[in-house]
């Protein structure tokens, strides 16, 4: 699995050889993790392994190349209710660590904070698919 650079798009292309579309702004659905506070715990949350659909921001790299994704949550897949909500209170980060946007990387690439190595489930979407979910959910502040 790598991430390239064809004529200004930047493309995630999988074991498989299918390319992805992974430039700034695409839409993509990917699995992610939904921090839930643990009612009657001050500090400890559940990580909940989702489904997601976001926004592309930006990328991260190093020396080597391009080895990861930020992706600004949108909709995720409510595994209580079993259909997918709207996210209503995103909010972007304000400090060098963070839970949202989520990181995406490639296998074998390290960050020291919060990176998830589920780059493999990026599949590109459109928004219209989406268009008439009317239930909201709210990122936890964690």
């Amino acid at each position: 699995m790598k991430i390239i650079m064809d004529n200004n798009i930047r493309f995630l292309i999988k074991d498989n050889n299918e390319m992805i579309n992974i430039s700034d702004g695409e839409i993509i659905q990917y699995i992610g993790i939904f921090y839930k506070k643990i009612i009657d715990s001050i500090s400890d949350i559940a990580e909940i392994e989702t489904s997601f659909v976001g926004q592309i921001e930006t990328n991260r790299g190093n020396e080597t190349g391009i080895t990861g994704i930020y992706i600004k949550p949108l909709y995720l897949f409510n595994l209580k209710n079993n259909e997918w909500n709207k996210i209503d209170n995103y909010i972007p980060p304000k400090q060098k660590y963070f839970l949202y946007p989520h990181l995406l990387m490639l296998p074998g690439e390290y960050y020291n904070f919060h990176p998830l190595y589920y780059i493999d489930t990026c599949i590109n979407k459109s928004l219209d698919e989406f268009k008439n979910i009317n239930k909201n959910i709210s990122l936890d502040d964690v």
